[in-house]
Formats: C-alpha cells, structure tokens, sequence
C-alpha cells in the first residue's frame, strides 16, 4: 500500500467564454512544475477554424492545497500557418 489517497476534486480548467482560442475546449493538459515551484498546465486548445494551440497556466491553490482553478498566463505555441 503506497498510504496515498485519490480524491477526484473536479475540473481544473475548464473553456473560457468569449476566448477565441479556447472556442472549442481545453484538452489534454501535460504538467510541470517549473522551478519557481509552481505547479504550470499546457493544454492544447481547440479553436473554431481547427487549428490548435498550447497555452500556459498556473494552478492556483486554496488554503488546503487544493487546486481551485487556473491563472491563463498566454500562448506557449500555436501554428504559424494553416495544416
């Protein structure tokens, strides 16, 4: 037994209204921990027109440590012309 304990808290980050590039979702976060320590997602992003993006976010924790949502930081990468 590893003592460890999953405890499914909910949705992390979830599409933000009225942001073009997160028109379709945010899908399939990688994570990492940057040297700051903070905890930092790079989602890939669904647009209208298909092509897609990563952006960069921090995760923002409560008191408990728990993940409460993100702080949308920018795009890390996005197509410079269309597939």
């Amino acid at each position: 037994m590893s003592g460890f304990e999953l405890q499914r808290l909910g949705m992390v980050m979830e599409p933000q209204p009225g942001d073009p590039h997160e028109a379709e979702g945010v899908l399939n976060p990688a994570a990492a921990r940057g040297p700051d320590g903070e905890l930092y997602l790079f989602p890939r992003l669904g647009f209208a027109w298909e092509l897609l993006a990563h952006r960069i976010a921090r995760v923002r924790f409560n008191a408990a440590g728990d993940p409460e949502g993100v702080e949308r930081l920018g795009i890390a990468l996005e197509p410079e012309t269309d597939l």
